[in-house]
């Protein structure tokens, strides 16, 4: 009922804008009290973020907990990975994990990828038998895994809201160390309380020796909420993404229709600019990550969006910002200083504030196919040789030390 009610608030442009809004609104002032409240804490605490530290960090962590690593040469690990979508994970980095050795994969109680959430769950649980179903099984897959073979790791996207922390840390108990990878920090619903508990990546701390994060800003959170964290930039596959001769779209999109990307497509396409737009919404639907691939590879230009949910002025590092730039292609998204720190605008990718904006410049590129490919092909170069799943991987894993 209540998703019908929703569809149907979808089809009224003006509710569905006026809703739209509101919400934005409400992340804005969230995420604000979010970085006042750690600020307040950081001062309070006397808690300091230096990457530099990190590893040590790390290591008393591991001792503490009585987690013992012994490095392996790469190839030689055995991983247990738990992922969250498996068309976004196979579109490089399970490839990359599995140049580091056997990668074993959690499948939900109901045998699908990654933790099962009430929405997707098909025996409609309830969000406490969620979590405790997800517990159970997960740790009943590790202890089979171990009668297998030695783990050397557990790694995954996992969130306090599916997940008891407690299965974790009986995880570490059997010597094994755990590492989440978390996106969209952004998020102010990421780092929301309930009843006191605290929801997100940030709920699994405790059991957690290092986090993963798009977003340099919430290193220092995650370390307040007593875990160690590190920056951690997307990457991308070269051997999936990469150019495929003749360019034949102007201008090509991916990703779920909601929010601007609607009106953002829509104004560009009114400009006489050719858009191709795949995702969830859009008359072209969904494509798999080998489809996305062909299509980047064979894009003059690909858009981009950095935005979080409906807000305008909250940014975060996406996936595609990386796979566009690898695909040879000039990327042109939202000017996120975090990602500006990665990619230099006007020579290795192009941004924009507003919608003219955006549209001018996709204008004027196309209009000089020599600049665009200039500024594609110094994308391109940076993405080879900073920003691969196999190297990004081997940063984190350097870090705890699984490595040499």
């Amino acid at each position: 009922m209540i998703l019908e009610f929703k569809k149907i608030l979808k089809k009224n442009c003006l509710i569905y804008a006026i809703n739209a809004a509101l919400k934005a609104r409400q992340n804005s002032l969230k995420i604000k009290t979010l970085y006042e409240d750690y600020r307040k804490k950081a001062d309070s605490t006397g808690v300091k973020y230096n990457e530099k530290k990190i590893s040590e960090q790390v290591k008393i962590g591991l001792i503490k907990r009585k987690v013992y690593i012994q490095k392996k040469e790469p190839g030689k690990l055995r991983i247990f990975w738990v992922g969250a979508n498996y068309n976004q994970d196979m579109s490089g980095f399970l490839q990359g994990l599995k140049t580091f050795g056997e990668v074993v994969i959690f499948k939900n109680a109901e045998g699908g990828y990654g933790l099962l959430w009430p929405q997707t769950s098909k025996t409609k649980l309830s969000a406490e038998e969620v979590i405790k179903t997800n517990s159970e099984i997960l740790l009943k897959q590790v202890e089979l895994a171990l009668k297998q073979g030695n783990l050397d790791l557990l790694m995954g996207q996992m969130w306090a809201d599916v997940l008891d922390v407690s299965v974790l840390v009986k995880i570490q108990k059997m010597g094994i160390p755990t590492i989440n990878v978390s996106m969209d920090d952004k998020l102010p619903d990421l780092w929301r309380r309930e009843k006191g508990k605290l929801m997100g990546s940030a709920g699994l701390a405790n059991g957690l020796n290092l986090v993963l994060t798009t977003s340099p800003d919430t290193c220092l959170w995650y370390l307040i909420e007593g875990c160690p964290a590190i920056y951690w930039p997307l990457a991308s596959d070269p051997d999936m993404f990469y150019p495929r001769g003749e360019k034949i779209y102007d201008v090509v999109f991916v990703g779920s229709k909601y929010g601007i990307r609607g009106k953002l497509v829509g104004a560009i396409r009114k400009a006489g600019v050719k858009v191709e737009a795949y995702g969830q919404g859009w008359p072209n639907g969904f494509i798999n990550a080998q489809k996305i691939a062909e299509v980047f590879g064979k894009a003059k230009i690909i858009l981009g969006t950095g935005n979080v949910a409906y807000n305008k002025d909250i940014l975060t590092i996406k996936l595609r910002d990386f796979d566009a730039t690898m695909s040879d292609a000039l990327y042109i998204t939202h000017r996120n200083p975090d990602l500006l720190k990665l990619f230099k605008e006007g020579k290795e990718i192009e941004c924009y504030d507003e919608i003219n904006e955006c549209i001018e410049k996709i204008k004027f590129y196309l209009a000089h196919p020599e600049k665009l490919e200039a500024i594609a092909d110094a994308g391109y170069k940076k993405a080879r040789e900073n920003y691969t799943w196999e190297k990004n991987i081997g940063n984190a894993l350097r870090i705890i030390g699984l490595i040499k």
